[in-house]
């Protein structure tokens, strides 16, 4: 099939794509393809390096290739153009076709002027170091699940959808581990080191309220480096941290699956299976979960995977042993 770009994309239209086009390119798409839109939708912002490593393809030339496919026809778009050919640190951010077929607001159409609008105000957008360290967070989480026996990233929420829980006006994150069939939920608060710890080490106060709502108390906060995480913490030592469990870290400190998260009031660090497991009232049986938890895919693909709890029980492995 013919990969060149359409006119549509090589000059934006101001007009909605066409139904039919549509109808044309979702005929096209492979498994695969709809998982990466879909996590692109919910993400903003991944890497190939990030999508081959989540199961996208099974070595980064062949998903460097299809995503260029799915980058010419419209689905995605590089977020930096540097006008070279796509490499393994490629980002990809949605093009007008998936955005369209990923809306936002179901009932409005966007048009490819629009879309490539969007992509530019993200380049320069202040919340974006945040957005990509905790996009490398949760992929560092899934490539570890993918190693351990009876362990998995069952959950990875963007702001996008924690806010219709947290209605919070800053970006707050949502993550569940599983191992050896213990859930680990927690919020998750990136540091992209451009606002200060006292203002950061604020949050928590919108943290309380929502485990009061949810049940889920746990709260990571990931440092920018080993500095800025002491200074977040003096700071969180005045807050009022009462029925949560707060931890810190910081880029420099290691792999967040292992003992690196240290408890306000402690001196000891934790791995992330250490810290409390999800109450069982997780997540609330209510209309808002219903309607947002299937916008969010599942963060690994893998077609084979039979159910999730034969993935907790250690029954079922990645890739399938033969």
């Amino acid at each position: 099939m013919s990969t060149t770009y359409h006119p549509q994309f090589t000059v934006p239209s101001t007009r909605p794509i066409p139904t039919e086009l549509l109808l044309a390119e979702s005929g096209r798409m492979r498994l695969p393809d709809w998982w990466a839109v879909e996590m692109l939708a919910e993400h903003r912002v991944l890497t190939t390096a990030q999508l081959t490593a989540l199961g996208f393809a099974t070595t980064t030339a062949s998903a460097t290739r299809r995503l260029a496919i799915l980058a010419r026809r419209g689905w995605i778009d590089r977020l930096w153009n540097t006008g070279t050919a796509a490499t393994a640190d490629t980002s990809w951010c949605l093009g007008p076709i998936g955005t369209q077929l990923t809306p936002l607001d179901e009932d409005r159409d966007v048009t490819p002027a629009q879309v490539y609008r969007a992509r530019d105000r993200l380049r320069e957008h202040p919340e974006l170091p945040g957005l990509l360290q905790a996009n490398d967070f949760f992929v560092d989480l899934a490539t570890h699940a993918l190693t351990e026996p009876g362990s998995d990233l069952r959950t990875w929420w963007s702001p996008r959808t924690c806010r219709h829980v947290t209605a919070a006006r800053y970006a707050a994150w949502h993550g569940e581990y599983i191992h050896d069939r213990d859930r680990h939920a927690f919020w998750y608060q990136p540091d992209p080191g451009e606002i200060r710890p006292a203002d950061l080490a604020d949050h928590v106060h919108a943290y309380r309220r929502l485990a009061e709502q949810t049940g889920l108390a746990t709260l990571l906060f990931h440092a920018a480096d080993p500095q800025r995480e002491q200074e977040l913490r003096r700071y969180l030592e005045r807050r009022n941290t009462r029925h949560l469990t707060v931890v810190t870290s910081n880029r420099e400190h290691g792999h967040p699956a292992d003992p690196v998260w240290q408890p306000i009031g402690e001196t000891h660090r934790l791995a992330l299976t250490d810290l409390p497991h999800t109450p069982d009232q997780w997540p609330p049986d209510t209309v808002t979960f219903k309607e947002v938890r299937p916008r969010a895919p599942h963060p690994i693909y893998d077609p084979e995977r039979p159910y999730e709890e034969s993935v907790a029980d250690g029954e079922y492995h990645y890739p399938p042993r033969p």
